[in-house]
């Protein structure tokens, strides 16, 4: 085999690597898709065909201070399953040497570049060289003075392996500690000497390094140990002993004169890269499936790191990062005191994400650490705590979405580490809506960065996270000489299986049944429904004591990514305790849809009930329950759901369900009966922990969206074309609405809202007293009132438009109801209610009711100019407002709840600038 067919072969072999809980999929530097090393039970593909024998010196010359060997690969036997002819490294390089990347290299034991003290020298490797080990004794020490110049690119990177990889006999998820690895010894700044008179720090405090890999050390804080650049460390580390092993690439006592970017470390035994001391600074680094920390430092660092993808593999992996200042003596200086920033740290088995202890003090800053099980930061020490309170120690800009996000206390600890984190400079807590496993989407791109551009080597990105929000997977950083990251998989996602259709150039993965693992849906599939789908066995109403046989999962649906289903009894239902993570953007929002619609088949104006739709359910408070005797609105009050959706409500206000981005829900509803009827999206008991932003419910046969009490808030929400109510609300609901367009369609329709507290019994509670603000609503021909409030039901509107509507544009219904508007409970402010044919309807009623929410408000008109939407075309500024509006003052909402944004206009669109509303939606005329 040649050098560059090896090359290719070293590419393939993560072809057992299992990407986004996908079955195996083939990997390379260039690959696009996340990889999830060992999890979702996806199997592990089709192992690598394995090579007998490997030629890598192909002109049969090695260079000099090389030797021409063949090595044996043996089955633990003494029986050989493979040979690799190659040019072997051995003992110590002792002048200048410069490889070939023509040729492969081998390393004999312990192969030292230069001689500490004695001679310094240099190795250079160039571009597309692969260089590997075949035992845990195998590694590359680069000593004091000795530089190493690795530079390879995004299209050549250096492959620093095992043995087993050239063969192609390699298990890409499992395989580590197969070969040594990569160690630095520099006379940068440490905190611990082997002489305890010497002051740390000095230029006569050095240590010996892990793995008899020599001396490090120094007070040359601007030593320089050569580059490396493109660069991939795979199945390295060796466990010499419980207190001696080989890290993936151990910086010891390294200077800040050293260039390193574009590393990753992949599947090491230990801890992927570590510092010991010195003042580094790496960029660009990838760390998977390694199989103890991450991300190490000690002794000292005081170097940096930006742009971190750290991935952890099922079964493996302690932390993300693990970092001490010195263990036995805490206040060593100089002080570790790194800054780490931009970083995606992803968790699957191990332990936390950031543990920082022993001292330590830095900057954490700017990242996103989810998946967790055990925390997503924890500070131990007495030490650290003290650097957390003084500042010394500090993080900003970090969105945590973990199982426990801050843990506090564990080691018997009385500051509130939770306290001081969680009120940090923007620090968010909950759900992530990382697209393709990385990359950022809307909750992660409204999170302020922190500049760091003070910090030596570090570029000021406007972004939380390793990835811009201009990268994708096809368009990225670490595309192209990366191993196993991006690829799209040719398997249908764990949890789905293959129709045999394709659509769009992409086949078609099925849903059915109920999904109790976690499942992510890429975009390389489209995926049909089959029946009613719950993801999840509902967990009951209480947290605290989940439901006999209850078990959740988490549905994630990345950017750009379709479902549909076919027929009326195909919809998607959320279970109590599971969650729906769809992460739509701007540019590739989520769609659930029609079958018609995907093959190109549907009337966009006026298909509706082609399949169900979409149900959450929750454990928020509902003011409805089965059993008579519970008290409304507590954790034992629970209702049955529309559609035999299952059981919603509860006692837990802040419950969450995940979150919808970007998502498009079209043509949905199903008439089950006159008393049961799917809407596009309900939600039912769900808490305001779940995220709602920019969602369109398109065409639906029953109600676009309908709350069923809880406590869910929704900004951006578009309702077109509906059926029967576009916003729809009872049951105790009491969230928060911003921005809200609804346009009716021509003889269909019934209420813009029609809202109610709770049919039968108007005055129980809790009462549903929601507030919205920012409202445009445009009825049509033939609809019916622009918001209705009746049965009980409290609740205050800001800052909207009503008009257009062919019975009425405001009403109030009940006595009940009534008396909520008399007393108070209902209030107009800054509203614009016009063009209607009745834009006070008083039918079996008086106007007192309607005239008292007016009353109760500022700002209002009633009548006179108001902008005729329905007549500007769909597309563009359909919804901008005229001079009309413009004449009517806004009211400052944010005053009334920090929820909402400030806001200078009534209506839903400032002015025809504001496009929210394009782009993502379906958008037709009707």
């Amino acid at each position: 085999m040649s050098n560059q067919s090896l090359k290719l072969a070293l590419l393939a072999t993560a072809a057992g690597l299992v990407l986004s809980a996908c079955g195996g999929s083939t990997s390379s530097p260039g690959s696009a898709g996340p990889i999830t090393l060992g999890g979702g039970g996806g199997g592990g593909g089709t192992p690598p065909v394995s090579q007998n024998f490997v030629d890598l010196v192909p002109g049969d010359d090695c260079q000099t201070g090389t030797v021409r060997s063949t090595l044996d690969l043996t089955d633990g036997q003494s029986n050989i399953v493979g040979q690799v002819e190659a040019c072997t490294i051995s003992g110590t390089i002792s002048a200048n040497l410069t490889l070939e990347a023509k040729n492969g290299y081998a390393l004999s034991g312990p192969v030292f570049v230069g001689e500490d003290g004695v001679a310094n020298v240099s190795l250079t490797i160039p571009a597309g060289t692969t260089i590997f080990g075949e035992t845990g004794q195998d590694y590359l020490v680069v000593s004091r003075g000795s530089r190493l110049n690795a530079t390879g690119t995004a299209a050549e990177p250096i492959i620093m392996t095992s043995i087993e990889d050239v063969l192609g006999t390699v298990d890409p998820i499992n395989d580590r500690g197969l070969w040594g690895g990569l160690v630095i010894n520099g006379d940068a700044p440490i905190n611990r000497c082997i002489d305890a008179t010497v002051t740390p720090g000095t230029a006569g405090c050095e240590r010996s390094g892990e793995g008899s890999s020599g001396l490090y050390g120094g007070g040359n804080t601007a030593h320089n140990a050569g580059t490396l650049e493109y660069i991939q460390v795979k199945y390295a580390g060796n466990l010499i002993n419980n207190d001696d092993e080989l890290n993936g690439i151990a910086f010891q006592g390294v200077g800040s004169g050293t260039t390193c970017n574009h590393i990753q470390v992949h599947n090491n035994a230990d801890d992927g890269v570590e510092f010991f001391g010195g003042n580094v600074t790496c960029t660009h680094l990838v760390l998977t499936g390694n199989g103890d920390d991450s991300l190490d430092w000690t002794d000292g660092w005081q170097g940096g790191a930006q742009r971190v993808l750290i991935q952890h593999a099922g079964g493996a992996g302690d932390q993300g990062i693990e970092a001490d200042n010195r263990s036995g003596n805490n206040g060593a200086t100089p002080f570790s005191d790194p800054t780490i920033s931009n970083f995606t740290f992803v968790g699957q088995d191990g332990d936390i994400g950031i543990l920082v202890r022993e001292g330590t003090r830095g900057r954490i800053v700017n990242g996103v650490i989810v998946n967790f099980p055990d925390a997503g930061i924890d500070v131990d020490n007495d030490l650290t705590l003290q650097h957390l309170q003084s500042g010394e120690l500090s993080f900003a800009s970090i969105l945590l979405d973990n199982s426990v996000n801050v843990l506090s206390g564990d080691s018997g600890e009385t500051v509130d580490t939770n306290a001081i984190i969680t009120n940090s400079p923007n620090i968010a807590l909950g759900n992530n809506s990382l697209s393709d496993g990385y990359f950022p989407g809307n909750r992660e791109n409204v999170i302020p960065a922190v500049d760091v551009s003070m910090v030596a080597g570090f570029d000021n990105l406007n972004f939380i996270g390793a990835f811009s929000p201009t990268e994708t997977e096809d368009s990225n950083w670490a595309q192209g000489w990366t191993f196993g990251l991006f690829e799209s998989p040719t398997e249908c996602p764990t949890g789905t299986l293959s129709t045999g259709d394709v659509v769009g150039g992409k086949s078609i993965c099925s849903l059915s049944g109920t999904i109790t693992d976690n499942v992510r849906l890429n975009n390389n599939f489209a995926y049909e429904l089959q029946g009613a789908v719950f993801i999840g066995i509902d967990a009951g109403s209480d947290p605290a004591a989940p439901a006999a046989g209850a078990d959740t999962a988490i549905l994630t649906i990345d950017a750009g990514t379709t479902l549909y289903g076919a027929q009326g009894e195909d919809y998607l239902v959320i279970s109590r305790g599971s969650q729906i993570r769809a992460n739509g953007t701007a540019t590739a929002p989520v769609v659930m849809t029609s079958r018609a619609e995907v093959f190109g088949t549907a009337d966009l104006a006026n298909d509706r009930g082609k399949w169900g739709g979409l149900v959450i359910n929750g454990r928020g408070p509902i003011n409805r329950c089965i059993d008579g005797t519970v008290t409304p609105g507590t954790t034992g009050c629970e209702r049955s759901g529309e559609g035999s959706s299952g059981l919603y409500g509860g006692g837990t206000a802040d419950d969450n369900s995940g979150n919808l981005f970007y998502t498009r829900v079209s043509f949905a509803g199903n008439l089950i009966n006159n008393d049961d009827e799917l809407n596009g999206i309900a939600f039912q008991g769900v808490g305001s922990g779940t995220q709602v932003d920019f969602v369109q419910v398109h065409n639906n046969v029953d109600d676009g969206v309908e709350f069923f009490g809880g406590s869910v808030n929704v900004k951006h929400l578009v309702l077109t074309g509906i059926g029967d109510d576009s916003l729809d609300w009872t049951d105790g609901w009491d969230g928060k609405v911003q921005y809200v367009i609804i346009d009716q369609a021509d003889g269909i329709g019934d209420q813009g809202i029609e809202a109610d507290n709770r049919s039968g019994n108007n005055d129980v509670t809790p009462r549903s007293n929601p507030t919205l603000s920012n409202l445009t609503f445009v009825g049509g021909t033939g609809t019916d009132i622009g918001v209705l409030l009746r049965e009980g039901t409290a609740g205050d509107l800001y800052n909207g438009i009503i008009t257009n509507f062919d019975e009425a544009g405001f009403d109030i219904d009940n006595a009940a109801t009534i008396t909520q508007a008399t007393t108070g409970n209902i209030a107009l402010n800054s509203m614009l209610i016009s063009g209607n044919a009745e834009d006070l309807r008083s039918d079996g009623d008086t106007t007192a009711p309607q005239l008292a929410a007016l009353a109760n408000g500022s700002n209002n008109q009633l009548g006179g100019n108001v902008t005729d939407f329905a007549a500007r075309p769909v597309g563009g500024d359909r919804y901008a407002p005229g001079t009309a509006e413009a004449a009517v003052t806004a009211t400052n909402v944010n005053a009334v709840d920090s929820f909402f944004d400030v806001v200078d206009y009534i209506g839903a669109v400032e002015d025809a600038n504001d496009d929210w509303y394009q782009g993502w939606t379906l958008l037709v005329d009707q």
